[in-house]
């Protein structure tokens, strides 16, 4: 990555030795720091400079952390930047609800962890890194596949909402997953391309050569068969060409074209996949209920979090014949997801994560069984609590759970858990079936 590639930080803080301590905590050869004393600076410098991240003080004169969020979020150029928030401010909800309700995506509390600070902005930079290259590798097949630039677009925009949204499960994780997913066909199609780009070459030269020799007979064309042999004759003309043929292997390049050209095609087609998953996992497109099929919404949930379950566990599915039922689509992938991850967490080494559904006096039946360490009896009780976690601090935020009893309560039905510890837990979901 050169200078010109450098990833900016922008660090907004009234304070100076503030400024300089996160300076000196961020220096890298690939950042460009840019500072602000004021959320004024802040706007002025987020308009000439390319952001990856921001980092955001609360409490400052004139204009707080606050307001200054929610006008960067307004400016097209910084309306994706991811924000996080420095602050001294009390841990209250009110305060933690307002700057996720303003655009952030995570807080930083003072004084700060050097480690969890340099963690938590790895993980975004990757994130902005590996979208730049997406982004590259898009533009350079732009005139062959333009529905992979459609699902380039179609990404940023599920991007967005995975940023803008805590009640997701960890961004950090669910990015990595998908770079890492996406980045294995991108890399094969660029190196296709190159292929390409090297046979042009050569096949731009075969073609020069032919011109030549169709202006040399142009010129002096053979006046009788016997002048056909001589020096710069016919038959000299195309014993040229075919050496050409041979030294520049068009006869290979030809057949060659047609499979790089099919494998780039392959690849485009399983980003395009991973954007569809992400779009089904989601629903983007759909803010009301309507008639859908758990069971699909399920897989496509497991192959969003595919990347957090595979290391750690076995993934059996026990899929019943289940109805259509009219909910939010995306409201309940989310419930599933905050379930699958937990249950991976849940999981030291290596286990085994069992879903279930089936469908029993017009309700749906969801169980995710992990076997982790399981819930002390005395904790069971308060799981659904907001911020109430059993990780370790700086591992969960203690909303997932939280979120996830509100949308199955939305949605008439219930969520239970059974636990013990040292054997796991399994998670019940029951959603009465609507037909209309």
């Amino acid at each position: 990555m050169g200078n010109s590639e450098k990833q900016g930080i922008l660090i907004v803080d009234d304070r100076p030795e503030n400024l300089v301590v996160l300076e000196s905590l961020l220096e890298g050869r690939n950042r460009n720091i840019i500072k602000a004393a004021s959320g004024n600076e802040a706007l002025a410098l987020a308009l000439e400079h390319d952001l990856a991240l921001i980092l955001l003080d609360v409490q400052m004169p004139d204009m707080d952390g606050f307001e200054t969020a929610e006008l960067l979020r307004g400016i097209e150029r910084t309306k994706y930047v991811p924000i996080i928030f420095v602050t001294a401010i009390s841990h209250e909800e009110k305060h933690v609800f307002k700057g996720y309700e303003v655009g952030a995506v995570d807080y930083l509390f003072k004084p700060i962890e050097p480690e969890i600070l340099k963690s938590k902005v790895n993980v975004f930079l990757a994130l902005h890194r590996k979208t730049i290259e997406l982004k590259k590798a898009l533009e350079t097949i732009e005139s062959q596949h333009k529905e992979l630039e459609q699902s380039y677009n179609d990404l940023k925009a599920v991007q967005s909402q995975i940023l803008q949204q805590e009640k997701m499960a960890s961004i950090g994780q669910l990015a990595a997953g998908v770079a890492h997913e996406i980045n294995n066909p991108v890399g094969f199609i660029m190196s296709n391309l190159g292929s390409l780009h090297k046979y042009i070459d050569k096949l731009s030269e075969f073609i020069k050569i032919q011109t030549e020799a169709i202006e040399e007979l142009s010129c002096n064309p053979p006046i009788s068969p016997l002048e056909k042999g001589g020096e710069g004759g016919f038959d000299n003309i195309i014993d040229k060409i075919k050496e050409s043929q041979n030294a520049l292997k068009i006869d290979y390049i030809m057949q060659d074209i047609g499979s790089l050209i099919k494998e780039s095609l392959e690849g485009a087609e399983r980003v395009k996949k991973i954007v569809q998953d992400l779009k089904s996992f989601s629903h983007v497109d759909e803010s009301e209920h309507n008639s859908i099929d758990i069971n699909a919404g399920i897989e496509s949930t497991i192959n969003i979090v595919w990347n957090e379950l595979k290391y750690k566990a076995t993934v059996k599915k026990e899929y019943g014949d289940i109805p259509p039922t009219k909910c939010n689509a995306g409201q309940l992938n989310q419930v599933f997801m905050n379930i699958l991850v937990n249950a991976a967490h849940a999981i030291e080494k290596q286990g085994e994560i069992t879903i279930k559904t089936w469908h029993e006096n017009n309700d749906i039946f969801v169980s995710i069984s992990d076997t982790g360490h399981g819930i002390p009896a005395d904790k069971i009780n308060r799981i659904f609590e907001p911020f109430f976690t059993t990780k370790e601090v700086g591992k969960g935020t203690g909303l997932g759970l939280s979120i996830a009893y509100d949308i199955v309560k939305k949605h008439n039905g219930d969520i239970m858990v059974e636990s013990e510890v040292g054997r796991g837990t399994t998670f019940t979901v029951k959603i009465p079936v609507v037909e209309r």
